[in-house]
């Protein structure tokens, strides 16, 4: 008897270790369109206003780039969002600030590149 409870115990402590985070972060919520778009620090030539991101209360999530578009889920942890299209892995970005501006930084290809997204009323 035991042994089926210490079992069942360390069955469960690893099922939960397993388990991704999420936050959630509640500021995401809602529509987002680009503002301006930096690599190093410096602008870009990219038109962030052509940038669209759509974050819902249950983990999913849409971003339309000119006619690119994907979809897919989204979660948070700490100040990492992380976003899985459809069909494709995991990507993390690191979370700058997020309020009514939502700041955030990637690394293409050893190119830090910043984003940043105004929220839609």
């Amino acid at each position: 008897m035991k042994n089926a409870l210490l079992s069942l115990l360390l069955f469960g402590l690893l099922l939960s270790s397993c388990q991704k985070t999420n936050d959630k972060n509640p500021a995401l919520f809602g529509q987002w369109q680009g503002t301006s778009w930096l690599i190093f620090d410096k602008p870009s030539e990219i038109d962030a206003s052509q940038v669209h991101f759509e974050f819902k209360g249950e983990g999913a999530y849409s971003a339309q780039f000119g006619k690119q578009s994907e979809q897919g889920l989204w979660r948070t942890e700490k100040d990492k969002l992380y976003t899985t299209a459809e069909g494709k892995k995991e990507i993390m970005v690191k979370l700058l600030r997020v309020d009514s501006i939502l700041r955030f930084e990637m690394n293409r290809g050893g190119q830090k590149e910043t984003l940043e997204l105004a929220k839609k009323k």
